[in-house]
């Protein structure tokens, strides 16, 4: 696996796009969870779209998803100075230096589209981030906190007491950053809308809101085509997060994650099982 990855960041991006296009068509063509889970969700996401575009939606997404996967070892292990190079532009960065000029440290959230990773690790280069991630088995494990800490990035595993160590990072004035746009384990969320739906939503960032104040921003990494890089886009969290109604704020972090995925759907990750845990009463989705 370590040789593999040693091998896939040697590759150009554009070629690792083409691979990316040609197991997304795979996964387009011959059914599969991803694929099911892709078409449904879009159906109650997004119903105003035709067969046609939701055709190429889901097939679109499902060549970006893969071609995610294809690009961390390029940003995990290739050269500093390439990696960097890849983030064409900072879309809206400003908001970042008024986030951190409050004093309360910083959430930064995004979600699986584009590639976030292209934009956090460079980030971190920039300022003090710590990263929540779920620990795995084996070497990629390895391998992805080697790459998420190499320019000053931490990393901090999402395990028991995770609130109250965030709330120690914030307390410093650096930031915090992760991906809520997950199903979490019942009795760690609430159902909030997402597209309309109701979504089973973590309720970590409201009450990291509440314990330190903390300004909350989103972003994320439009993929370019042809290889040609990525533009980390970045804005203010609407305002509703910042409610001291627990319902309300998961709401408002929901508004902020498909305003992302609205701004560039076919790069989303539809066929990830999003509304896997339904209201009770209501039937399954997938």
């Amino acid at each position: 696996m370590r040789l593999l990855f040693h091998v896939l960041a040697r590759l150009p991006l554009v070629v690792l796009h083409g691979l990316g296009n040609l197991i997304g068509w795979v996964l387009w063509i011959f059914p599969n969870g991803r694929r099911h889970a892709a078409y449904r969700n879009l159906a109650v996401c997004m119903p105003e779209l035709t067969p046609a575009q939701r055709h190429r939606m889901v097939r679109r997404s499902l060549c970006h998803e893969v071609k995610t996967i294809l690009e961390m070892p390029v940003i995990w292990l290739a050269p500093e100075q390439r990696v960097l190079a890849m983030v064409k532009a900072w879309r809206g960065g400003e908001v970042i230096d008024e986030a951190l000029a409050q004093g309360k440290g910083m959430i930064l959230l995004t979600l699986h589209q584009g590639n976030w990773e292209a934009c956090a690790i460079p980030f971190s280069k920039k300022y003090v981030a710590t990263g929540l991630y779920k620990p795995q088995p084996g070497t990629v494990n390895d391998l992805s906190l080697q790459g998420r800490c190499r320019f000053g990035g931490k990393m901090l595993a999402a395990e028991g007491g995770v609130g109250r160590k965030c709330v120690e990072v914030l307390a410093r004035n650096e930031t915090i950053y992760f991906m809520p746009d997950q199903d979490p384990p019942k009795g760690r969320g609430v159902f909030a809308p997402f597209f309309g739906v109701q979504a089973h939503t973590p309720t970590l960032v409201a009450k990291l809101v509440k314990m330190s104040g903390a300004p909350v921003v989103f972003f994320y990494g439009e993929r370019l085509p042809w290889g040609r890089g990525f533009i980390a886009h970045w804005f203010a969290a609407p305002p509703e997060i910042y409610s001291e109604d627990l319902q309300t704020s998961v709401a408002g972090m929901n508004a902020g994650l498909e305003r992302c995925a609205r701004d560039c759907p076919e790069q989303y990750w539809w066929g990830y099982k999003r509304f896997r845990r339904r209201p009770e009463g209501e039937p399954r989705l997938y």
